[in-house]
């Protein structure tokens, strides 16, 4: 038997692969650069820009509800294709809603519980199978690399339809049709992965346990850490959820340019990833962490000033900055998993699942706050937004890590 789940590509990829190179087009390149800047020329209201955001954020809490039917009916890749379903269906909304917003608010449900299934349910189809430890850990490496590689084709491409003027619809639509072409791929090739999955079988009693456990694990340093992680995300969401129309307003770069330095940002991270691991490895996820915060923060107050002295700005710089803040983005999901781990006496699924639950309140609320402050302050108050949450979020971070020094 285990060498029949070992078996496989050399390189630990398989074809179904292909529905993380999606998540990665869509949820890291579509999502934060054509719908902004679609909804505000729609509507002229950042703060629509981002409640719509904000919603797609929040269908990271189906992800608890999706795992837990999909292990109580083994019905992992179904769940799987549901993710791409939704991305399907969202561009079709997307492309035909016309003047109807209420519509867009639909369809920004239906990205968020894609983008919550194919992340929740594509690393699962790895780390639940068994696999030795050295194949997991190649198999996830090529993972996020096809996420990556994903983001980086999706930036180019992005890019070039915009450049050539075809219309939102347009662009809507070739989203929609590389979902529902990634669709039919996984659905030819995601069974065995999904038979691989090995369920826990709950013991009586252990959920009546685990819901008088939860006051005790908020107020623990675990607890403390959701906070951090909490106002992390809210960082982010305040600066992702308007990236392209933050560019245009305060630094005049074209949406266009900024799809391409989403794509500059994919290539960097594929560069400096693997390096990122090593140093995980040999010094612990805590070290990674404190210097994606500080690199964040930084990068922020730099956008920051530099919106202030606003002139003969050349685009490349505040693209660079962002780019770095990216990085930062990127070490600090990388290490989240690995701290909370370490840091709950909770089973390892209660443990992801309020992880995942902080995240997605944050990357709500960060986009709802950066859409309202937009309108109200301008959108040169959103740097300064980030900064003012990374700061808080360092120091709690550190103090939930004391638990570690000692243990």
């Amino acid at each position: 038997m285990a060498n029949n789940i070992e078996s496989g590509s050399k390189w630990g990829v398989e074809w179904w692969y292909n529905a993380h190179f999606v998540y990665g087009a869509i949820q890291m390149v579509f999502i934060p650069i054509l719908i902004p800047t679609f909804i505000l020329e729609l509507t002229g209201s950042a703060s629509t820009v981002g409640l719509l955001m904000g919603i797609i954020g929040l269908g990271g809490l189906t992800a608890p509800i999706l795992g837990g039917l999909a292990d109580k009916y083994r019905a992992h890749r179904i769940v799987q294709l549901i993710g791409l379903a939704a991305y399907v269906v969202a561009g079709g909304l997307f492309a035909f809603s016309g003047e109807a917003v209420w519509l867009y608010y639909v369809a920004a449900g239906c990205l968020g519980v894609g983008s919550a299934s194919l992340l929740m349910l594509n690393p699962a189809f790895i780390v639940s199978a068994g696999f030795s430890q050295d194949s997991e850990a190649l198999r996830l490496t090529r993972l996020n690399q096809i996420a990556i590689l994903g983001s980086l084709f999706a930036g180019i491409g992005l890019s070039a339809l915009t450049a050539t003027g075809l219309s939102y619809q347009t662009r809507f639509l070739v989203m929609s049709a590389i979902a529902a072409l990634s669709f039919v791929l996984t659905a030819l090739t995601n069974t065995e992965a999904a038979s691989r999955i090995k369920v826990a079988v709950q013991e009586p009693g252990e959920n009546t346990a685990r819901q008088a456990g939860i006051g005790t694990i908020l107020f623990s340093p675990f607890g403390i850490f959701l906070v951090a992680t909490f106002l992390l995300t809210i960082g982010h969401g305040v600066i992702t959820g308007q990236y392209p129309n933050y560019m245009q307003k305060v630094f005049s770069v074209d949406p266009s340019l900024s799809s391409v330095g989403l794509s500059v940002s994919a290539v960097v991270s594929l560069i400096i990833l693997g390096a990122v691991g090593k140093w995980m490895a040999n010094k612990g996820p805590v070290p990674v962490w404190a210097s994606a915060v500080l690199m964040k923060t930084a990068m922020m107050a730099a956008m920051s000033v530099l919106a202030i002295v606003t002139g003969n700005i050349i685009y490349l710089i505040p693209l660079g900055i962002y780019v770095i803040f990216l990085q930062g983005i990127t070490w600090a999901d990388m290490v989240q998993p690995s701290l909370s781990a370490r840091l709950s006496s909770a089973g390892a699924g209660a443990t992801q699942g309020f992880l995942l639950f902080a995240v997605a309140i944050g990357y709500a609320a960060g986009n709802v706050i950066g859409g309202v402050s937009a309108d109200i302050f301008g959108f040169q108050s959103l740097a300064w937004i980030v900064c003012a949450v990374m700061i808080p979020a360092f120091f709690l971070g550190f103090i939930s890590f004391r638990k570690l020094s000692t243990t």
